[in-house]
């Protein structure tokens, strides 16, 4: 029997974490500046105040629940199948199951003898027009977001389907 190799997040996923309490402390901090009178400020920039307050919260609610969701994601890769982890349920697929892997863009798509599974990045690092998919963390080292793809098409004895 070979090491079981798992697939997590790759590190770059803790900054939603690091982002929602940046976020998270932005609001508490507007929140104070309403509470606190002032005769210089008016009704309308309070009302601001506190909708800029609103909005930073629900960024940093969003950030949170992206980021737990992301940690709660986890393939293991077995001799004879894969094991999805995701949300607390658990899926086993055995190789020979899978008949097709369509790749569309980052998204894989493992065609069952009954049903699919869709496989897709946690996240994506953003700069201007460029989205970069987050990579995986192999049994604790860092590695590409598509290595999982191919081991898995390895690993079924298939080829990758691009369309």
């Amino acid at each position: 029997m070979k090491e079981l190799v798992r697939y997590r997040p790759g590190e770059a996923i803790r900054w939603l974490h690091t982002g929602a309490a940046g976020k998270r402390k932005s609001a508490r901090d507007k929140s104070r500046s309403i509470v606190v009178p002032s005769d210089a400020r008016g009704v309308g920039e309070n009302v601001r105040t506190a909708a800029g307050a609103l909005v930073e919260l629900g960024k940093g609610a969003l950030a949170d629940l992206l980021h737990s969701q992301a940690m709660g994601t986890e393939f293991v890769l077995m001799d004879d199948g894969l094991e999805v982890i995701r949300g607390g349920s658990t899926r086993k697929i055995a190789y020979r199951q899978v008949k097709e892997i369509e790749l569309r863009g980052d998204r894989a798509t493992l065609v069952l003898e009954r049903g699919s599974l869709t496989i897709k990045p946690p996240a994506y690092l953003v700069a201007g027009r460029v989205r970069v998919p987050i990579g995986w963390s192999r049994n604790e080292i860092e590695v590409p977001y598509e290595l999982l793809i191919e081991e898995l098409a390895a690993r079924c004895g298939l080829d990758l389907d691009e369309r």
